[in-house]
């Protein structure tokens, strides 16, 4: 179920805030979970920590609405606000995928220079190739590989492959070994499977999270209800009310979150452009 929320000229952010409470409220019984306002669930441990700080500031006006809002529930909200924080980072999934995306990079890069020595004996036999060294494939691997985009060098490397099969008489020749096709062909294979292996911890740590969903759902609980209490027992300090109010707290949150020094989870498989160095050339190469 998606909540909607249909803004009339002069509504405040106020009015589309309780609707979204009370539907939440009501949905309380159907058992609809995962909606958490506008956060994202990695978001939620901050939101937590400002709303429980905000707590604390006016503890003394949630106690008179409410003998429950006592240490015993500020040590649960900072507890399943830890746990929750945990799942988030997944500290061991995410310290293995950063060592296995540096290593995949570190053979990625590896491969450049075996490509450029391939690239040289192309080049030499150029005008003797049934398939020239503008069509043989190496320049777009090696861009390929600046960009980190596993799958597609892999899928380059067999047609490089095909070319060579093509031109093996031709290449050797020149000085080409059949060794260095075949290093090239087992690094190859390792960086694929380091590929899988990466993919494979990535979904792992999904799973991980999407089989916890009921602790994001517990803190969300918590959450909403600190928000609507603090906004009902500060009503009488409109600039205190409404920092309680989810549509100013996730400025807030996204702010710390811009701020903050990113961990390297999951590096994309492709990353911006870098120009590619200069390849080594052979003078007057005939197409």
């Amino acid at each position: 179920m998606k909540l909607r929320f249909i803004k009339e000229e002069g509504e405040t952010n106020f009015k589309e805030e309780e609707l979204f409470n009370q539907l939440n409220n009501n949905n309380q019984t159907k058992k609809v979970m995962g909606t958490y306002f506008k956060f994202r669930r990695e978001e939620l441990p901050v939101v937590g920590d400002l709303l429980l700080s905000l707590l604390q500031r006016d503890r003394v006006k949630f106690e008179e609405y409410s003998p429950k809002y006592n240490d015993e529930f500020i040590a649960s909200v900072s507890t399943q606000i830890h746990r929750v924080q945990d799942l988030t980072t997944t500290q061991s999934l995410t310290g293995e995928i950063k060592t296995i995306t540096s290593e995949l990079y570190q053979s990625l890069d590896d491969l450049i220079p075996k490509l450029n020595r391939l690239a040289s004996y192309v080049q030499s036999a150029n005008k003797l190739l049934v398939v020239k060294y503008a069509d043989f494939g190496i320049r777009e691997a090696r861009k390929d590989i600046r960009k980190r985009n596993v799958e597609a060098y892999c899928a380059r490397q067999k047609v490089i492959e095909q070319n060579i099969a093509k031109n093996i008489d031709q290449l050797k020749t020149e000085g080409y070994t059949e060794a260095l096709g075949l290093e090239i062909q087992s690094d190859t294979k390792a960086i694929y499977e380091k590929n899988l292996l990466q993919e494979q911890k990535l979904r792992e740590r999904k799973e991980h999270v999407n089989n916890n969903l009921g602790e994001f759902d517990t803190l969300w609980t918590m959450l909403s209800d600190i928000s609507r209490i603090g906004k009902v027992v500060m009503a009488h300090d409109k600039q205190k009310a409404d920092e309680y109010m989810f549509t100013h707290i996730i400025k807030k949150v996204r702010n710390i979150s811009a701020k903050k020094t990113p961990v390297v989870i999951a590096p994309p498989i492709v990353t911006e452009p870098v120009v590619e160095k200069e390849e080594p050339q052979m003078e007057n190469v005939e197409s």
